[in-house]
């Protein structure tokens, strides 16, 4: 059922669906209410005038729906600054090498290298390459390590001697500390060429077209 307000016949709810659904910001919503409060005091009757306590609580309604949206105003574009100092931030890592968790290292040009994270000192360490056969390719002894990262590098060849071709090999560490196991972990240093920009978040393209989030770089060399 509408309610009309007896002193002006202006039907309030009919207004306010009205406005819903046209208004899309305050500044309209704000608009639409002037002039509802304008048409009002024109149409009153002198004998039965708007009453105070209404106009007071209409004019607080509209007040708090304007703060909102200058609120949310607010807030999107804090977003969007941080979006965009993210993405210039991203564009900075190009052309660097970027430290992430991985079992793979590339050989290229006879020479390939990668880093590996101690935790804790290891009394013993060595590192074993595969190729993706599966076949052990080499073994390197590291022996005794501090906690740190030490960077390991391959010449490429087996144990034989003999130069493997480039291409992506499979790396892995097991460390000791006395009869205790470390948790070591192989980083692969991965180029990063460029940066794509997915609904305002930027992510890291790299070198080997994989995608990462910048919260997932360890490390830049």
């Amino acid at each position: 059922m509408a309610t009309v307000n007896s002193a002006t016949g202006i039907d309030y709810e009919s207004f306010n669906v009205a406005s819903n659904k046209a208004a899309s910001n305050a500044e309209d919503i704000q608009n639409r209410f002037l002039k509802l409060l304008t048409t009002q005091l024109k149409t009153q009757d002198p004998s039965n005038p708007m009453d105070n306590a209404q106009m007071t609580s209409q004019m607080a309604q509209i007040s708090t729906v304007s703060g909102l949206e200058s609120v949310n105003q607010s807030i999107k574009a804090l977003s969007d600054n941080q979006s965009a100092s993210q993405s210039l931030l991203a564009t900075l890592m190009i052309g660097r090498y970027a430290l992430i968790p991985g079992n793979e290292v590339s050989l290229s040009g006879g020479a390939a290298k990668a880093v590996v994270d101690f935790p804790q000192s290891a009394s013993d360490a060595v590192v074993t390459i595969k190729n993706a056969a599966g076949v052990v390719v080499s073994e390197i002894k590291l022996g005794a390590q501090t906690a740190g990262q030490l960077t390991v590098g391959w010449d490429g060849k087996n144990a034989a001697g003999v130069q493997q071709p480039d291409g992506q090999y499979s790396i892995s560490i097991k460390a000791v500390n006395g009869s205790v196991a470390v948790d070591a972990k192989i980083l692969n240093p991965v180029k990063i060429s460029s940066v794509a920009i997915d609904k305002g978040v930027s992510s890291l393209v790299l070198e080997n077209g994989k995608r990462m989030s910048m919260s997932d770089v360890t490390q830049l060399i």
